[in-house]
């Protein structure tokens, strides 16, 4: 099941992530370092070790502690490996915890959040779908800003889900036909 497409790549395949293509490359490189190192920290708190923050990152793992100071939100795992198995993709939530009582998935974002609702509705659904016993009832978006404070925004699973899935249909679909494409051009040239 390794070769399953994750999330993000559906996502980006179909249109619906965060369009980058304007944003200078140094620019886009210095954010994908800070939001490395934040996630790195969430998943030392969730995990309870530490890790070394820098000094551009520690604004983003303040708001995340305060989140859960402010919350009371209890976090059980971060950056597992989900896979759904009917709607074949994969992908690694940023953590799985407990708030007030029920089980959910938390994105956690220090920049573009496009397409996020998305992202964190198809984590609910494959974590569902691989514990049904257990499954996830709520995903959220957590903001972290540079000033040290948050933003929670709950998404509408049902609506994002039915987006995620038809762009799932396509990104199959697309992928079937180059294949088909490669093997028709490979009989031709043979």
């Amino acid at each position: 099941m390794s070769q399953l497409p994750r999330v993000s790549e559906i996502l980006r395949a179909t249109g619906l992530g965060p369009d980058l293509s304007m944003v200078p490359a140094v620019l886009l490189e210095v954010a994908r370092r800070r939001g490395s190192a934040v996630h790195a920290a969430v998943e030392g708190l969730v995990y309870r070790y530490d890790v070394e923050t820098p000094p551009e990152a520690a604004p983003y793992v303040d708001a995340f502690k305060k989140f859960l100071v402010d919350s009371t939100f209890e976090p059980i795992a971060a950056e597992i490996l989900v896979i759904h198995p009917s709607w074949r993709y994969q992908g690694h939530p940023d953590v799985i915890g407990f708030l007030s009582g029920h089980r959910g998935i938390l994105d956690v974002k220090t920049g573009a959040s496009d397409g996020a609702a998305y992202q964190v509705a198809a984590y609910v659904d494959a974590w569902s779908a691989q514990r049904p016993t257990e499954p996830a009832t709520w995903g959220a978006i957590l903001h972290l800003r540079d000033d040290g404070t948050y933003r929670f925004d709950e998404i509408d699973l049902a609506r994002s889900l039915e987006t995620f899935r038809a762009a799932v249909l396509v990104y199959h679909a697309q992928t079937a036909r180059r294949a088909i494409s490669i093997n028709e051009w490979r009989e031709i040239a043979a």
